[in-house]
């Protein structure tokens, strides 16, 4: 004999229920995943006190928007050198492990990545230049007192996640 008492419940709570719990899920990995890799509010989208990219977030809003102009007008080249980079890791991996070890293709490559590494920064370095070049003093005064304050902030975040 069945009971027939218990009432069903409707197929769409179901749905909704499994929806609503991967929702939850999905937010708590973005929450986790931006903690761990240091993101988040306050952190600096970046890794090091050094670098272009201080360069890059130090300077006025304004002028990040002719620093992103520069770079998108120049992404095809920045791309295939990017892809210059990605071989070269490569080339560097294979030198490596390679059977017998020969420490001069191992100095090949790492020369033919530091080439690449050159063109890259001194095109964005030359980026720079006429970007400075057209602040104000006192934008110019701003811009090194920005620099400053990133790095104590970097090294003060950096310290206190070493001490953990």
């Amino acid at each position: 004999m069945t009971d027939t008492s218990i009432k069903q419940g409707k197929p769409w709570a179901k749905i909704l229920l499994v929806v609503s719990l991967g929702l939850n899920l999905a937010v708590a990995g973005l929450v986790i995943g931006a903690k761990m890799s240091g993101h988040g509010p306050g952190k600096s989208p970046y890794a090091g006190g050094t670098g272009m990219r201080v360069l890059m977030h130090a300077l006025p809003k304004s002028k990040r928007t002719e620093a992103r102009k520069f770079f998108h007008q120049n992404r095809e080249k920045h791309r295939t050198n990017g892809d210059a980079m990605r071989v070269s890791l490569d080339d560097i991996g294979a030198a490596i492990t390679a059977r017998p070890f020969d420490a001069g293709t191992l100095r090949e490559a790492f020369s033919n990545q530091r080439a690449h590494i050159e063109t890259m920064t001194q095109d964005a370095q030359q980026a720079f230049v006429a970007i400075i070049a057209g602040m104000t003093d006192e934008e110019r005064m701003q811009y090194v007192d920005n620099m400053k304050k990133q790095r104590q902030k970097w090294r003060k975040d950096h310290t206190r996640k070493s001490k953990k």
